[in-house]
């Protein structure tokens, strides 16, 4: 994780948003052969079942996110 040291207090939660935007549109841009590699092969599936496929196969290949709760010692 970053810690953008260089930022002010009040900026980092913004950037470290856009950080995360930035690296999924990313990813979604390098699936986007599977894609239309898929919509070749299954010209049939409707769109909605595209969609369901597409975000399926994005929410796979993107990192886990980091989950930080409460911690008792």
């Amino acid at each position: 994780m970053k810690r953008y040291d260089n930022l002010l207090p009040q900026q980092r939660l913004t950037q470290r948003l856009a950080d995360r935007f930035n690296a999924d549109e990313r990813l979604w841009r390098i699936l986007e052969g599977k894609r239309k590699q898929r919509r070749e092969l299954g010209p049939r599936l409707p769109e909605k079942r595209h969609k369901q496929l597409d975000l399926l196969e994005f929410a796979k290949a993107r990192p886990p996110q980091d989950c930080i709760g409460d911690t008792e010692e």
